[in-house]
């Protein structure tokens, strides 16, 4: 089986060739490799006094092998349409695409999914591949996908780019908080609204004003910025978010 693969036809091949119900995966894999409550759900344990645990074949795309006259479960590639749009995968572009008239991002998907579950994504690992080339031009890992990271970057050249140094390397982050405090106030009125403006009457700092003055810290979002600004501001501005 190819370990330095670089295109995308070399890929397929490997999931082609990977017995994928004979891959034996042990408690500590399916308990803190994959997605909590996945191992009823993902896996079965045939020999109950064994820590073995296999992939469920319903979870996998099944096809017919007329040669063999049998059934075959896989995992497979399929492109990722335009609902990533704006989450990100096309907007922000690894650097290892731009030069790339044309590329395709493709996802590991097991069944299309029915009527009792979902489509079966086990990993969010993606690959974004030249449609010219057919070569592999850049690898996007996730933190949590233990074991499918090993089992991929044993297999694929380390020439190809990809963002495994980069989630594993600490980065500095500005977080902006912001303080609540709660009071009572007490006051008369014609009904609920009259006696809101004569406690606001009485009470000036009462009265609503841009931000929220406040003592109790809360985590708001992340900002442009490692100090605040000087003067009147808008928090909003300072946001990564827009």
């Amino acid at each position: 089986m190819t370990n330095n693969i670089k295109t995308f036809k070399e890929l397929k091949k490997l999931f082609k060739d990977t017995q994928w119900l004979t891959i034996k995966f042990s408690k500590d894999e399916v308990t803190n490799q994959f997605q909590k409550g996945t191992i009823e759900k993902w896996f079965e344990q045939p020999d109950k006094t064994k820590e073995e645990f296999y992939l469920r074949k319903y979870k996998l795309d099944q096809r017919i092998d007329k040669k063999t006259q049998s059934d075959v479960y896989r995992l497979r590639l399929l492109s990722i349409k335009e609902r990533y749009e704006f989450n990100g995968l096309y907007r922000n572009k690894p650097k290892a695409v731009e030069n790339s008239k044309s590329y395709t991002i493709y996802e590991v998907v097991g069944n299309n999914g029915n009527l009792y579950g979902d489509k079966f994504v086990p990993t969010e690992t993606k690959f974004w591949v030249d449609n010219y080339t057919d070569q592999l031009l850049y690898v996007s890992y996730k933190r949590e996908d233990i074991w499918f990271n090993n089992f991929f970057r044993n297999k694929i050249d380390s020439s190809v780019s990809n963002n495994y140094d980069e989630i594993f390397t600490e980065k500095t982050f500005h977080l902006a908080y912001e303080q609540r405090t709660y009071k009572i106030v007490t006051a008369k009125g014609l009904d609920y609204d009259d006696a809101q403006r004569n406690a606001e009457k009485e009470n000036p700092e009462l009265k609503w004003k841009p931000g929220r003055p406040n003592k109790k810290w809360e985590h708001l979002y992340q900002v442009k910025v490692d100090k605040l600004p000087e003067g009147d501001f808008d928090m909003n501005d300072l946001s990564t978010r827009y």
